[in-house]
């Protein structure tokens, strides 16, 4: 939809709100109540009237509005009826009389619920350490829960600044986006918390959190403060996610070409918490066990988790947050770029952990529900907002990712991050599509990073690449054709622009090659006779490969000498899957698995005892 018509589009006029009216920025005071678990809102919200209206839609639902008034710097005055559509979660604002275009302020009053759903503007609880209970309060509001805190237009395209007050107990901390600009008694045990206004940005990205807290020091990065906050008596479980945070927010920086977008950084552990984390600007919030570990006593799967959910929330705050999908269906490329981001700054961080190399283990999770009849394409049609629910999932997140690193290593490092930077200048405090990405890229690249990303984006699956040699020994065959577990004759021809990475030994000599496989099949002469040859070379493609007998052979006389770990992987990974598609005979895997006696690394040897625990429970002895 444009942002400047009227009307919503034809078929999404019960999800999308008009654009008549724009709000730029948001005055909030609110009164929380922890003992009721009530609270009591006052808003101001500058407006820009596009287009004479007697009548205004916004969203809020869970809410009771006493009074809506909308009034402009020249005295002029209109009172509003008020209606809520609670099934369609608006606001109906009705004048008795016509409001011109315009520079506007609405005026709300309104009461509300502290839920006990973990998302809107909710209360967590938890026990102190002498067992006392003890009552937080707390935000999560992606994708459409902000409207239970404050009435508002709850859609990302609709970014406005924000600048909140909080009316809490003396006793209690205040924590929200932007740094604190006014903190006063107000002499009845009540204290007023003023927050500095906040970039322009969507609704799902604003927060607000009180209770009893703790906080890291500050320690600059970027310039900015980054601290890290818990409730009392966990104050030893804060300093890793210190370290991982001050890492990232100036590895990003450096990485995106843009400096840090807020003014503060902090990183809060909430004892309930629906997800591993979440992005809002300058106040994210977290799952304990996602940001707080005992350094001494906590395994490195547990210490990786940490790093890895710290890393991906930070990365938001660019990408994602500076920048922002226009509607629901971009949120794949958010969190599919986030945990490519993450997955840099943790290996940049811990080079030790080889992270890209353990990564490999999730693509190849994200590569099984993708060879099945049921998968689903990468970026898909929502209307109706929670049916991006369905996003948040392997395909999203591990697929997303692993295309993103496919087409990264492509290009080539700096020119891939040549274009990140061309966007998020381009398209800072904006809102984006997908294909604004690519075109970034492309312009970066000087390659056709539209056409080949929409082959893999929005059409389900992923190929099997088929390599074989012809009778002379130099002329390499690929093929291609989309892998599923369960073939069908009769099914649909799908090609995808595979970025395919070589390594091969040719006359003695090591080489390297990469071509964009666009067609079924493609024919590459070598300079002499092959010795052997590692397609997907690294070990980033996002596709399996099929070696004819030969080819296998040749690559297998030195698998340790030949292939790193991840590529290692890749080959026991992909001949099982083609085992098990029924493309590869068992007798040919049974053979290469006594070749890694010696293995070192768990994520092969993984796949090895999956696939021999499978074979045991299915074959007779």
């Amino acid at each position: 939809m444009s942002k400047n018509t009227a009307v919503a589009e034809p078929g999404t006029q019960n999800y999308r709100l008009p654009r008549t009216v724009v709000p730029g920025h948001y005055d909030i005071w609110l009164a929380p109540d922890l003992t009721n678990f009530k609270f009591e809102g006052v808003e101001v919200v500058h407006i820009d009237v596009r287009q004479p209206v007697k009548e205004m839609l916004l969203n809020a639902i869970e809410l009771e509005v006493q009074s809506a008034e909308i009034f402009n710097q020249q005295g002029t005055k209109y009172g509003a009826a008020i209606s809520l559509n609670e099934a369609d979660e608006r606001l109906e604002l009705k004048f008795e009389q016509e409001i011109p275009a315009g520079k506007w302020q609405l005026r709300i009053k309104f009461t509300g619920i502290l839920n006990d759903k973990l998302h809107g503007f909710y209360r967590s609880t938890y026990k102190d350490q002498q067992g006392n209970p003890k009552v937080i309060a707390t935000t999560q509001f992606e994708a459409t829960d902000a409207r239970r805190a404050f009435p508002c237009w709850d859609e990302p395209d609709f970014k406005a600044t924000y600048k909140v007050t909080l009316e809490i107990d003396e006793n209690l901390t205040a924590i929200s986006n932007s740094s604190i600009e006014n903190d006063k008694k107000l002499g009845n045990g009540k204290k007023e918390v003023s927050f500095k206004a906040t970039m322009k940005m969507s609704t799902y990205l604003v927060a607000f959190v009180i209770g009893e807290f703790e906080a890291t020091d500050p320690v600059m990065a970027d310039g900015k403060p980054v601290r890290v906050w818990a409730v009392p008596g966990k104050g030893d479980l804060r300093k890793f996610a210190e370290g991982i945070a001050v890492h990232s927010l100036t590895f990003f920086a450096k990485y995106y070409g843009v400096p840090y977008p807020g003014d503060k950084l902090d990183l809060i552990a909430i004892p309930d918490f629906a997800f591993g984390a979440m992005e809002n600007l300058g106040c994210v919030t977290f799952r304990e066990t996602a940001l707080l570990v005992d350094q001494k006593n906590s395994s490195h799967a547990e210490q990786e988790r940490v790093a890895d959910v710290v890393a991906h929330e930070i990365a938001h705050m660019w990408f994602g947050d500076l920048t922002t999908m226009s509607w629901w269906n971009g949120i794949w490329l958010n969190e599919a770029f986030a945990t490519f981001a993450e997955m840099m700054a943790v290996n940049a961080w811990k080079p030790e952990w080889r992270r890209w190399d353990t990564f490999g283990a999730s693509r190849a999770a994200a590569l099984i529900v993708d060879g099945l009849k049921s998968t689903r394409p990468i970026e898909y049609e929502v209307r109706k907002p929670e049916e991006m629910n369905g996003m948040f999932d392997v395909l999203t997140y591990e697929k997303g990712a692993s295309v993103l690193r496919q087409l990264e290593q492509y290009l080539e490092e700096p020119v891939f991050q040549k274009g990140i930077s061309i966007y998020l200048d381009r398209h800072q405090f904006a809102n984006t599509e997908t294909s604004d990405l690519w075109a970034a890229l492309e312009e970066a690249s000087k390659q056709p990073v539209v056409e080949l990303m929409d082959s893999w984006i929005f059409h389900p699956g992923h190929p099997m690449i088929s390599v074989e040699v012809d009778a002379s020994g130099k002329n390499l065959k690929l093929s291609q054709e989309r892998f599923y577990y369960l073939p069908e004759a009769g099914q649909k021809k799908q090609l995808f622009h595979v970025p395919i990475m070589l390594r091969a030994k040719v006359g003695g000599k090591t080489i390297t090659k990469k071509l964009l496989l666009k067609d079924a099949t493609a024919t590459i002469e070598m300079p002499e006779k092959i010795d052997w040859l590692v397609v997907n070379e690294g070990g980033h493609g996002f596709y399996r490969t099929r070696y004819s007998g030969d080819l296998q052979s040749k690559l297998t006389a030195d698998v340790f000498g030949i292939l790193s770990p991840v590529e290692r992987f890749n080959l026991v990974n992909d001949t099982w899957a083609a085992v098990v598609s029924g493309n590869t005979p068992l007798s040919q895997y049974l053979q290469l698995l006594p070749l890694f006696a010696q293995e070192t690394d768990k994520n092969v040897w993984s796949v090895i005892t999956g696939s021999l625990s499978y074979l045991d429970r299915v074959l007779p002895e």
